[in-house]
């Protein structure tokens, strides 16, 4: 049976991780926190993304239950979601992000219809004249709304909204927060792009993407910083704009249809400008004024 000491042992063990992740989660971060939490999550995200898309894939079955997953799923939904609890776990902004609801209503309509519009936005560029939309793909798009709204984009929104940007704030202006999240976000999306490549989608579109996913960043943490700090704008915007993507290009095969890329980048790029404009101005009106100096 263990004595006392060895309880001792383990009560100053337990202390001593326990001050550790207080220390790292309080710890105010400089440029080079930032970018090794940057390159540490991107590579978790990369390993598992790449392990989905080329590694072998197995199919789990519960027949009590008739229930059935494959291994590449579980692999990419770990990829955003053991970042996210380490996020959660460690930094007490993202659990403050999540319990601020002070953005007005304005913000999380502009958030939602944002989210819900810009992938149809890709219509001009199709070849095909039949426009992707009807009571059965309203039906669609809701189930799929309601199904993603915990899943990778919830999780991605704690990582690089909830906590890379709102601690990199600490240390920079808004704009130059949001540009830097929105690169490290579009490093991140490179295994999601690997992905889409071991799944036959042509490099010629895939090109597009990087693009793309940089102005959504902007978009996302722009939103950000005019919800005052709330995470579920960005959440309800975020999962609108995957559940619109994923039933726009499921639609008469439009995954492979560059000119749907090109026209939707057009577009985000056009609604990040906006939502950057507006984000700048309104942090600068809203940071306090420089305290006067003594003569």
């Amino acid at each position: 049976m263990p004595n006392g000491n060895y309880y001792l042992v383990l009560e100053n063990r337990n202390r001593g991780l326990h001050l550790h992740l207080w220390e790292r989660s309080t710890r105010v971060w400089d440029g080079a926190t930032a970018l090794s939490f940057a390159v540490s999550a991107c590579f978790v995200c990369w390993t598992l993304s790449f392990a989905a898309s080329f590694g072998p894939d197995f199919t789990i079955t519960i027949h009590p239950l008739q229930f059935a997953i494959d291994t590449s799923f579980i692999l990419l939904m770990a990829a955003p979601l053991l970042p996210a609890l380490y996020c959660f776990v460690t930094y007490p902004e993202c659990r403050s992000s999540l319990k601020n609801v002070n953005a007005t209503w304005k913000v999380y309509l502009v958030a939602i219809v944002t989210g819900l519009t810009l992938p149809f936005l890709s219509y001009p560029g199709s070849h095909y004249f039949v426009f992707p939309w009807g009571r059965a793909v309203a039906i669609h798009l809701a189930l799929v709304f309601a199904k993603n709204l915990f899943l990778s984009p919830f999780w991605e929104e704690i990582i690089w909204r909830g906590c890379f940007l709102k601690k990199v704030r600490s240390f920079s202006s808004a704009s130059t927060g949001i540009l830097l999240m929105s690169i490290g976000w579009t490093i991140w999306h490179g295994g999601y792009i690997a992905f889409l490549y071991s799944r036959d989608i042509p490099v010629e579109e895939l090109s597009v993407l990087p693009f793309t996913y940089f102005f959504t960043g902007i978009i996302f943490g722009s939103v950000f910083e005019l919800g005052r700090g709330s995470l579920w704008p960005c959440v309800l915007l975020h999962v609108g704009f995957d559940s619109a993507t994923l039933i726009y290009y499921t639609t008469f095969n439009r995954a492979s249809e560059l000119g749907s890329y090109v026209s939707e980048l057009i577009f985000v790029a056009i609604a990040a400008a906006i939502f950057f404009t507006i984000a700048i101005r309104r942090s600068r009106h809203s940071e306090p004024a420089p305290a006067p100096t003594a003569v």
